[in-house]
This record gives structure tokens, C-alpha cells and sequence, in this order.
């Protein structure tokens, strides 16, 4: 067999697409149950005075990059060439809307944490270590007895 080791970037990348993923998904849903509250009782006290249409905005683009990570995710675990393009794309556009929503109730600090994260991945991608293995070039695991 001639499985192709990953490289170290490409592991990176896995792990920072995993933690993506989990943050995301956990975040999103508890947005998302924030911004039924706030719907249920709208004279409620809260900490910040954050309108209920951006909590929900904030939800909404957690959940869908969370989801679209946890895709990428499987993509990048599995080696497949689609991988880069897909993770390259998702995390750009993610990282310039988050800055764009900066000043704005949809994002705060944490948002620009996940921004940064993204940017992360893009930067670990562009490797060129990460560009052979997605391209189908890098070097096999170990030699076999016979090689």
C-alpha cells in the first residue's frame, strides 16, 4: 500500500478544523436558545442589550460554518483533493464576514477569536507542504521490505 503521510501542517489544520467545528456547533446552539429567550421574555434583564436579530444572525452563521466545518473536517481527515479548495473558500469567506460584522451586535470578541482561527487555517493551507498532499504528491508513508 502507498498511504501518504500527512504533514504536520495538514495535521494542524485537521485539529484547528475540529476545535472549529465543536466551538461552532456548541456556540451556535446555545445562541440560538439565547435568542428564543430573549423572544419569550423580552422584559427580561440581560448583561448586554443585544437585539434578538442579532443574536439570531450570530446563531445562524455559527451553525452554518460550524456545519460546513464538521464537511471540511471529513474532507481534510480522509485526504481528499477537494479538501484545500473547499477549506480555503469557507474560511475566507468566514474570516472577511466576521470583520465586516465587527462593529456590528452580530460579532464581538469571541467571533474574531473564531475569525482568527480561520485565517489560521487558510495560512497553514497555503504550506507547501499541505499543497502536495492535497494535490496527490507527497511522499509515501514508509518504504515497504521490498523498496
Amino acid at each position: 500500500m502507498n498511504a501518504r503521510t500527512r504533514p504536520s501542517s495538514v495535521t494542524a489544520v485537521l485539529v484547528l478544523l475540529i476545535l472549529i467545528t465543536l466551538y461552532q456547533l456548541g456556540a451556535g446552539g446555545l445562541a440560538l436558545l439565547g435568542g428564543f429567550a430573549a423572544q419569550a421574555a423580552p422584559s427580561m434583564p440581560t448583561a448586554t442589550e443585544v437585539p434578538a436579530w442579532a443574536i439570531f444572525v450570530a446563531a445562524a452563521v455559527a451553525l452554518v460554518y460550524g456545519g460546513a466545518s464538521l464537511a471540511l473536517t471529513v474532507m481534510v481527515a480522509r485526504g481528499r483533493p477537494a479538501a484545500r479548495p473547499a477549506a480555503l473558500g469557507v474560511n475566507a469567506v468566514y474570516g472577511v464576514g466576521i470583520l465586516a460584522l465587527a462593529f456590528t451586535p452580530v460579532a464581538g470578541l469571541p467571533e474574531l477569536v473564531a475569525a482568527a482561527f480561520a485565517f489560521t487555517v487558510i495560512a497553514l493551507l497555503y504550506s507547501g507542504g499541505a499543497r502536495a498532499y492535497f494535490a496527490g504528491s507527497a511522499s509515501p508513508a514508509a518504504p515497504g521490505p521490498l523498496a
